[in-house]
């Protein structure tokens, strides 16, 4: 099952044995020009939508749904530090550091410096991979489908919270675990699986 987010909405693609019954729209899977049509009709509508793809085979279902989108690659990180994470505020919203892969670096390598580009932060180590989001937005021209995937980080050092202004980063926060969810009316739909990650992580501990 793959939970595919668009701004407030979400596309669900998914096998007919896990066929959730809370949806605005179904659409079961025969072939890529109809799901086409049925992805680009969503995402022209301004009304927020639950849209389920399903079909018997699921890794056709996902390869026709790329095919909709140019892939993007990028990766973030959850730096926490008793009992608190680093969490970034970009016009407005609540964020979690993140950016595109580079040319001649991995995943890993790409999250670390994102991370301490946007925050000032040092010293970066990964500690577990959390989970990665994936969702759909509109750029050059082109409908572009992100996958970003999200580690577990520490430092291994003190350092001075130093914002990326141009990257319209307003400000960079140690935020309580326990204060979650005060924040995330103000943040992106996108980010809350990898807040549950965090989440559960901390109880297990």
């Amino acid at each position: 099952m793959y939970k595919v987010f668009f701004k407030d909405s979400y596309f669900l693609l998914t096998d007919k044995e896990n066929l959730s019954k809370q949806a605005t729209h179904y659409l079961e899977y025969r072939d890529i020009k109809t799901t086409q049509q049925f992805i680009y009709q969503r995402l022209k509508e301004d009304a927020k939508f639950i849209s389920i793809i399903y079909g018997n085979n699921l890794q056709e279902v996902v390869s026709a749904f790329n095919t909709c989108f140019q892939q993007v690659k990028a990766a973030g990180g959850v730096v926490y530090k008793q009992e608190k994470i680093l969490i970034i505020k970009r016009f407005g919203m609540y964020d979690l550091p993140k950016g595109h892969l580079e040319k001649n670096e991995n995943i890993e390598q790409c999250a670390i410096r994102e991370v301490e580009e946007e925050c000032g932060a040092k010293a970066l180590k990964i500690t577990r991979y959390l989970t990665n989001t994936l969702h759909i937005y509109f750029r050059d021209n082109t409908w572009q489908l992100k996958e970003t995937y999200w580690y577990l980080m520490i430092s291994t050092q003190d350092f001075t919270l130093i914002p990326q202004q141009e990257e319209g980063i307003e400000e960079v926060i140690w935020y309580p675990l326990s204060e979650l969810n005060s924040i995330l009316q103000k943040s992106y739909p996108s980010l809350i699986p990898v807040f549950q990650a965090i989440k559960k992580l901390h109880k297990e501990d």
